[in-house]
């Protein structure tokens, strides 16, 4: 595999061509083929000529970097300056409809590097500049070039029970095995079609890499006959992350129901503890109550409810055929180590609650209601970090540190997503910092809603706030299992602006 590379050019135009050119020739050492090349490069132009054009004050001769990153599933190429602070606005977004009207191109670049490439994300480092990234995954075959369309279909919705009781059924849960990875493709495929919202799932190698690399820890239900019956698996950002995710949970229909995703999840909960991991915690669906249910018997308890975070356009097989709206989430914990005592600073207007969910989670904190108007030492500028997901049409954004601009720049970076018509945008806080008790109001006069808390996932206690674009839920249409996720979901409810 190639190693990281750097180009460091001056923000000069006629540089364009060169660091395309080296470009595709990584692309092509990375293996992709020219369709895939072509989109890279029209992406990597737009980023590039943005910064050129726009990062630097006219007539100033500055350079930025540009890296290229091969990992093992993917290609991931970041344009790094310290030109201005990001202005989202300066490229308008690109209407298909008004602007080909009056023969406007202005944004259409922005659009083709969205739909270019399979990730983009952006980075404010404050006094270190900003990052653009662009991710490009390698051209993996689809679970559909590996079996033929009738091994694919779906399986019945209404099958018959395994033949024997469960305690007869001779399984054994153990870790997968890499070259299993297209078995369980299959089985993800004929439970889910092309729902399932971890994609890698689709493509064996991939799904294998990550596997490899202990960047997904898969366990598996095997039958006497060696044939693969359920799945569950952690999911970690990095392969030494301390917290995954739990989820990719799978059951062949006839299998259902006899306990093994509840003894695949306690499983991997041992596994993770072996490998040093400190938590997990589960984002289970709320068109249906099976994936609380298990967390809950395994112990996760319920922390937040993140609204409208998967699209109206999923398809659950064997569950449901259509939804007719987006779709919500249940954020559970389960602490695999003593969490360590925390001081968090809990904004006054949801103490109370925030206190219940810590109380619900039974974590070792303390809780300070800082003094309103009280300020702290803050850097001149804030650290924000935004990752679009355009699969779902929705957005992560992190105030990785504050600064006295944060208000200013979590303003321009809402303005940018709600002007490309991202429908759901979660905000991450940090309850460690003074800071987010002021902040979490300021937030909330621009839209924004508390969902709740999440130990060690973005920071080691997280307070998440949402924003729906225009969206107005039915809350009825909500499905929770645990009577305190329910509480949450009335508490939620109540702040919601857009009821």
């Amino acid at each position: 595999m190639l190693g990281t590379s750097e180009l460091s050019i001056t923000n000069d135009i006629s540089y364009l061509p060169a660091v395309q050119a080296f470009a595709g020739e990584v692309a092509a050492q990375c293996g992709f083929g020219e369709k895939d090349r072509v989109m890279i490069l029209l992406a990597l132009e737009e980023a590039v000529t943005n910064v050129i054009e726009h990062a630097f004050e006219y007539g100033e001769k500055a350079t930025f970097k540009i890296i290229f990153e091969p990992k093992s599933t993917c290609l991931t190429i970041i344009v790094k300056d310290k030109g201005l602070p990001y202005e989202p606005n300066l490229v308008p977004e690109f209407s298909i409809d008004s602007d080909l009207e009056h023969g406007s191109a202005s944004g259409l670049g922005s659009l083709l590097m969205r739909k270019s490439v399979d990730e983009v994300s952006y980075h404010n480092l404050g006094r270190e500049g900003k990052e653009l990234h662009l991710t490009k995954y390698f051209p993996f075959k689809d679970i559909t070039e590996y079996h033929s369309p009738e091994e694919l279909e779906a399986f019945p919705q209404k099958s018959e029970p395994a033949p024997s009781p469960a305690k007869e059924i001779k399984a054994e849960i153990r870790l997968m095995r890499p070259q299993e990875a297209v078995e369980v493709s299959q089985l993800f495929y004929r439970c889910y079609g092309y729902s399932y919202s971890i994609d890698s799932i689709y493509y064996p190698d991939r799904f294998a890499q990550l596997v490899v690399e202990g960047k997904i820890i898969s366990a598996v239900t095997i039958t006497g006959d060696n044939e693969i019956v359920g799945h569950v698996g952690l999911v970690r950002a990095q392969a030494d992350s301390i917290v995954a995710e739990a989820g990719m949970a799978a059951t062949k229909p006839n299998f259902r129901g006899f306990g093994s995703m509840t003894k695949m999840v306690n499983f991997l909960a041992d596994v993770a503890k072996k490998a040093g991991l400190e938590g997990l915690y589960g984002k289970a669906i709320s068109f249906h109550t099976y994936s609380q249910k298990t967390g809950y018997a395994c112990g996760y308890r319920d922390c937040a409810v993140a609204l409208g975070v998967i699209p109206s356009d999923r398809i659950y097989k064997g569950i449901m055929d259509s939804v007719s709206q987006r779709g919500s989430v249940v954020y559970s914990f389960l602490p695999l180590v003593d969490q360590k005592p925390a001081t968090l600073y809990v904004p006054s207007q949801h103490a109370v609650f925030i206190e219940s969910i810590y109380g619900n989670l039974d974590l070792n904190v303390r809780f300070v209601i800082p003094e309103n108007g009280k300020s702290h030492d803050m850097e001149e500028r804030c650290t924000i970090r935004t990752e679009l997901l355009p699969s779902f049409n929705r957005a992560d954004v992190e105030i990785v540190r504050y600064g006295a601009d944060v208000l200013e720049e979590t303003a321009k970076v809402l303005k940018d997503l709600l002007k490309k018509k991202v429908d759901q945008v979660s905000l991450f806080l940090d309850l460690e910092h003074p800071m987010t008790a002021h902040f979490c109001g300021e937030f909330e006069k621009s839209g924004f809603f508390i969902a709740g808390v999440i130990p060690l996932l973005h920071f080691n206690h997280t307070l998440i706030l949402q924003y729906l674009n225009n969206i107005s839920l039915d809350y009825s249409q909500i499905q929770l299992n645990s009577e305190f996720a329910k509480n949450m979901l009335e508490y939620i409810r109540e702040r919601d602006p857009n009821v």
